[in-house]
């Protein structure tokens, strides 16, 4: 491969907040890659591992200008849009340190946006690897909840602003990143923007961003109950929270409340009808979930777990407790803090439902 080809006029963004091992294995693959960008732009939120220092200090492997930011205490959103005003180049592409890249992975995001100039957009795929797992039981059980844990992108998906590519234009046009939001769903949001204001949209399909999962079920509900929260506060997916935090709040009390009731109306004498009904909707909700659990159990007895149905179970219903809650936290923030975000998705039609 010529010089000429090796670079492109593109700028990679990204942010930074106290993962210095992140941004060591972030250089080494953006330097391996069979296409560089001509300039990589990273703001840190306000790092103190040491991060911020290394940026400082960090010379790059190949030709390629870095150009590194601090604002103490900005959210994602804040970052990618001072990243992205700093940018020289009007093709634009995303990542977050902490992932891993294969060395294809930017050529083929930045191909379609340097071959067409009528493109506004690519999509980006990602993926989770097992092999990629941290060392620990949960990691495994979230894995086998995945017939395939990938998204594939298509041109009318929603990628994450871990994989995508877009012109700095349209991220002007449609007013950059929602900085009211707090940490996260900002990528959705900017995706779903994206999606109501451009058709020329293309796709890199295959996955070459690897996405790295939590080690404990504690950090994965912190990470449910994070990625709701803003979600909520964007009012987004209503439907799914309602749905989800129903069928929840059904499954847990309907059956003991179902019980009670028809004991008591046993004890005065009457037909237990409307504690039987209680009861039964209860016990058919609960066991509508243990059916879709079987494929989850049987993957992961497959990959050699123990204790299949226990830790199914516990992670289905801790992470999507924790998801529902943040959900609904979010909502009611959004109501006060993130009126901008929420007025933009309606003015571009953007449905709450």
């Amino acid at each position: 491969m010529t010089t000429e080809t090796r670079y492109a006029p593109v700028s990679l963004v990204t942010t930074v907040l106290n993962d210095l091992a992140g941004c060591r294995a972030f250089f080494a693959a953006m330097e391996a890659q069979t296409l560089c960008p001509r300039e990589i732009v990273i703001v840190d939120g306000g790092s103190r591992d040491g991060t911020w220092a290394f940026l400082q200090d960090y010379r790059p492997g190949r030709d390629y200008a870095l150009v590194v930011a601090q604002e103490v205490g900005c959210n994602v959103a804040r970052g990618r849009n001072l990243a992205i005003a700093r940018a020289r180049y009007d093709i634009i592409v995303s990542t977050d340190v902490g992932c891993q890249w294969d060395a294809r992975w930017l050529e083929e995001l930045a191909r379609p946006l340097l071959d067409d100039p009528a493109l506004d957009a690519v999509m980006g795929s990602w993926a989770v690897r097992r092999e990629d797992l941290p060392d620990d039981e949960w990691a495994r059980v979230e894995y086998a909840f995945h017939a395939d844990y990938a998204l594939r992108a298509r041109p009318d998906s929603h990628a994450s602003s871990r994989a995508i590519a877009y012109r700095k234009a349209l991220w002007a046009r449609l007013d950059g990143y929602p900085e009211d939001l707090t940490l996260a769903a900002d990528d959705m949001v900017f995706a779903l923007l994206l999606h109501a204001t451009t058709k020329r949209v293309a796709a890199a399909p295959s996955p070459r961003c690897f996405w790295e999962r939590p080690a404990t079920l504690r950090r994965f509900c912190r990470e449910a109950e994070r990625n709701f929260f803003g979600a909520g506060e964007a009012d987004i997916w209503r439907k799914h929270g309602l749905l989800v935090s129903g069928r929840l709040l059904a499954e847990m009390v309907a059956p003991p409340l179902g019980a009670g009731v028809g004991l008591i109306e046993l004890w005065l004498g009457r037909w237990p009808l409307a504690g039987g009904v209680l009861l039964v909707a209860g016990v058919a909700l609960a066991g509508a979930r243990l059916w879709r659990l079987r494929p989850v159990v049987a993957r992961y007895r497959a990959a050699g777990g123990a204790q299949a149905w226990r830790r199914a179970l516990r992670f289905e219903y801790a992470v999507k407790w924790a998801g529902a809650r943040g959900y609904w936290r979010g909502w009611r923030t959004g109501r006060r803090r993130c009126q901008n975000c929420r007025a933009r998705l309606r003015q571009a039609g953007v449905s709450p439902w």
